[in-house]
């Protein structure tokens, strides 16, 4: 684990860093250039701070904080009495928390990883957010070797969870207890991306809790692929079935892609295959079997291109109890490798996004649950009343 991690979230109205660890020598040089770069987007967004997390400080750390403090605007988020401390020795004033301006920042961890999630989040997360004509990559054969070997390994892991210990969100009590309360958890599955020869590959997790809802609704919604760009718009922009039936799907879905300075989309294919484990428990696996980006209008040959997307690959599992149905979604992709030069800049990117992406989607799942279970229940009032009419009548 890195002694000193940071993470830029690029909002609406605040544009935010989010500091973990210990901000002293080199990583202030790299904390700095950070902004440097960031600041010119800006646009008359509020620079919002959170060293909630920061383990320590040396004089330049506190230098550059006081910079941005005096020069800037910034608005320091303290959510612990050390941290306060901190920000009133930075400032010389008393702490004041900034406000709902700022909007609500996240305790720093690396981010990670049902279908919704990877479009959702593998696109935003995209490894490469630069121009592909600057940094065009082509995906070989020993990085789909690779690929192949660690998705074997994933598909025998889920054969054994389907055995037993079937939900991640069960193997600790505090998320176990989170999920249940209605949060959306992420966090990773590995301690960082795998570099694999001409490549690298990422896996994440995320879960929640559909209460009220059926575990035919949920599945419902997921294999509802004609509706996606009604149910996770403004992403995904297309979707149709290709073929459908009992336990396996073919479907194709685009999904614009707008995150940092990235303009282009995702035109893919996926295969799916739904496996029941008993009534109450079912997990599906999808992949993709064809992934092109789409620059311009142009479709970009496969395995061509930036690189940021090369695979995808989802196992979402599925359980009903309690009320409702808890589902969890683990997301793995191929992409190229980032540049060495520069990952220090698109490791925090990537990491905020996949985890915003990733709640983001679940939730949206969550929301056109309950709304399939809302007008579910309404057309069965309807009918009700109807024969209730219709026996008066006779």
């Amino acid at each position: 684990m890195p002694g000193f991690i940071y993470y830029m979230h690029d909002g609406p109205h605040t544009f935010r860093f989010e500091l973990s660890g210990d901000l002293a020598g080199l990583e202030v040089g790299k904390l700095a250039q950070a902004w440097r770069t960031a600041s010119s987007t800006l646009d008359g967004k509020t620079l919002a701070v959170d060293v909630t997390f920061l383990n320590s400080i040396d004089e330049k750390g506190r230098d550059l904080l006081f910079t941005w403090w005096r020069d800037v605007g910034a608005r320091f988020v303290a959510n612990s009495p050390r941290s306060q401390t901190l920000v009133e020795s930075i400032t010389g004033l008393p702490y004041a928390a900034p406000g709902a301006a700022v909007g609500p920042t996240f305790e720093p961890r690396f981010t990670s990883g049902s279908l919704r999630a990877v479009l959702l989040t593998l696109t935003f997360a995209a490894t490469m957010v630069f121009p592909a004509k600057a940094f065009a990559s082509e995906l070989k054969r020993p990085a789909l070797d690779a690929w192949d070997q660690y998705l074997l390994t994933a598909n025998a892991q889920m054969a054994d969870r389907a055995k037993a210990n079937f939900l991640w969100t069960e193997e600790s009590p505090d998320r176990l207890r989170r999920v249940s309360a209605g949060e959306v958890v992420v966090a990773p599955l590995i301690h960082a991306p795998i570099a694999v020869p001409g490549g690298l590959i990422h896996h994440w997790i995320g879960a929640a809790f559909i209460a009220g809802a059926r575990l035919d609704d949920v599945i419902g919604v997921v294999r509802d692929y004609d509706r996606y760009p009604e149910f996770y718009k403004p992403s995904v922009i297309g979707s149709r079935t290709l073929s459908r039936n009992d336990s396996e799907d073919r479907f194709s879905v685009v999904v614009v892609d707008k995150a940092m300075f990235m303009h282009r989309a995702l035109d893919s294919d996926y295969q799916s295959r739904f496996v029941e484990v008993n009534p109450a428990k079912w997990y599906s696996i999808a992949r993709t079997t064809r992934v092109q980006e789409m620059a311009e209008q142009r479709l970009i040959p496969e395995g061509e291109g930036s690189g940021y997307i090369w695979r995808l690959c989802t196992m979402s599992r599925y359980e009903e109890r309690a009320g409702g149905v808890y589902i969890e979604i683990e997301v793995m992709a191929l992409s190229r490798p980032i540049p060495a030069t520069l990952h220090w800049l698109v490791d925090p990117i990537v990491r905020r996004v996949s985890r915003a992406s990733l709640s983001s989607s679940l939730e949206q799942t969550r929301e056109a649950t309950a709304a399939a279970v809302k007008s579910a229940g309404a057309l069965s009032a309807s009918r009700v009343t109807s024969l209730r009419v219709r026996a008066a009548n006779e």
